[in-house]
């Protein structure tokens, strides 16, 4: 399928437009033969398909996009991926997902209106796959404000799991915006001469604003880091607590530990036959019991 691009605005049509801008929309499946009908090197595309989140090749005469679309309500995910073959006044797009990316276009198209034109619509396309960004960006600071709340309050007792999730996604975050900086800086060098001083004004102000998007994901990554360190330290303080309190009843209760050593001996003793000596050895115990809990209490040590 073609989106078809002139002065009267666009339509989806099935043949290939003659003498007009247009953009192909295809699947994967139909890569190899496109390649072979338009004289293109497949290695090129194939390369390009095999990329991570985005990458921009500029070539003799073309340009080779390769892009992951990813679903900001759920950044584990993606809406597939494209691959973007660009010259002067057409597009190919080689995707996964055919439905989707056409009905991005369709979006883009109508959001120009009278001013659609080849350049500004593939600038759209590119600016579309961030501008949800900011329902990442609130789930992320709104399950970090929760885990701080937690963490203060002692509401839950083991923080491991959200936030190596946490720092998943936000790596990915990470990785993403990096690509896609370097890939916008090969646009904004546009050597092959596609995009107009207009479109690629546009592109630097987009790249300004992935910038900003990308040091907002490094201040949450931060974040996240402080949390890990408080409740690895509220964790080290509630094991110190429970080895002083093991410590603390070890101590008291060692006395009695050294009286049944020194009874359980095999000796002849006095005490042995001597009419109270059971009671003195109970009180002698109970003794050192109070005695060591008063001096831990005095101390506040227990």
């Amino acid at each position: 399928m073609y989106l078809q691009i002139d002065e009267s605005g666009y339509q989806f049509v099935e043949e290939q437009p003659e003498n007009r801008a247009y953009i192909g929309i295809f699947t994967y499946d139909m890569m190899q033969e496109q390649a072979r009908l338009r004289k293109i090197p497949y290695h090129v595309l194939e390369d390009a398909r095999r990329f991570g989140f985005a990458r921009y090749d500029s070539f003799e005469n073309y340009d080779c996009i390769s892009l992951e679309m990813p679903d900001f309500h759920n950044i584990l995910i993606s809406h597939g991926s494209v691959v973007i073959y660009l010259e002067k006044n057409y597009a190919l797009f080689f995707t996964s997902k055919a439905q989707h990316v056409r009905h991005v276009l369709r979006d883009c198209a109508e959001g120009l209106g009278e001013r659609i034109s080849f350049q500004r619509l593939i600038y759209l396309f590119l600016e579309t796959q961030t501008k949800e960004e900011e329902v990442a960006f609130d789930k992320i600071e709104k399950e970090i404000l929760e885990l701080e709340q937690a963490l203060i309050t002692s509401q839950k007792k083991n923080f491991v799991s959200e936030i190596i999730h946490l720092r998943k996604r936000l790596m990915l975050m990470k990785r993403y915006y990096e690509q896609f900086l370097n890939l916008l800086d090969v646009v904004i060098e546009n050597e092959n001469h596609i995009f107009d001083g207009k479109t690629l004004r546009s592109f630097k102000m987009l790249s300004r604003r992935m910038e900003r998007s990308y040091q907002n994901v490094l201040n949450l990554r931060e974040a996240v880091t402080q949390i890990r360190e408080s409740y690895e330290a509220e964790v080290d303080i509630s094991l110190n607590t429970t080895m002083k309190v093991f410590t603390v009843v070890t101590t008291i209760f060692l006395p009695l530990t050294l009286i049944a050593g020194w009874y359980g001996m095999n000796f002849q003793m006095p005490e042995y036959g001597w009419e109270h000596g059971y009671l003195m050895v109970i009180l002698l115990s109970v003794a050192f019991i109070a005695i060591g809990i008063a001096f831990f209490k005095k101390n506040k040590w227990f």
